[in-house]
């Protein structure tokens, strides 16, 4: 990837989005296993799914400027183009470090969170810049 202005500022914007997100996440595992002891999984799996959803709004709208018109059957692919990247790089990495993270090496699970969340970021902006708002939506036959 060529670093221009343009791209630095995707870079940024996402970074700025990717902290919002972090807030999601962190506050909403923090108030789902820590105070309402939900387990582990199950509050880390629903605090990456708000953060994925309440993400995509904003990068699409923000990061990458995507214009899609009002139209409900763009918008549902880029949400699930989107969500298929974010799901790999949010669970598989997020998901995975946290638990490992946990369960082996007894790191706190909000310490581990925040660990799992920087791997994730990074999987994640690479599947935006070059594969969710890169490519266009499908055409209706």
């Amino acid at each position: 990837m060529e670093m221009n202005r343009e791209s630095f500022g995707r870079i940024v914007r996402f970074g700025i989005v990717g902290a919002s997100g972090v807030v999601v996440n962190q506050g909403l595992l923090m108030l789902l296993h820590g105070r309402f002891r939900w387990p582990l999984p199950i509050a880390s799996a629903v605090a990456i799914e708000v953060s994925i959803l309440t993400n995509f709004f904003l990068n699409s709208r923000w990061t990458w400027k995507i214009d899609l018109g009002g139209s409900v059957r763009r918008w549902t692919w880029k949400a699930l183009q989107y969500h298929a990247a974010t799901v790999v790089s949010a669970f598989a990495g997020n998901g995975s470090v946290l638990l490992t993270l946990v369960y082996l090496f007894d790191v706190d699970y909000r310490v581990a969170n925040l660990v799992g969340i920087a791997v994730g970021s990074a999987l994640n902006f690479v599947a935006g810049e070059f594969w969710v708002f890169r490519s266009p939506p499908p055409r209706a036959p």
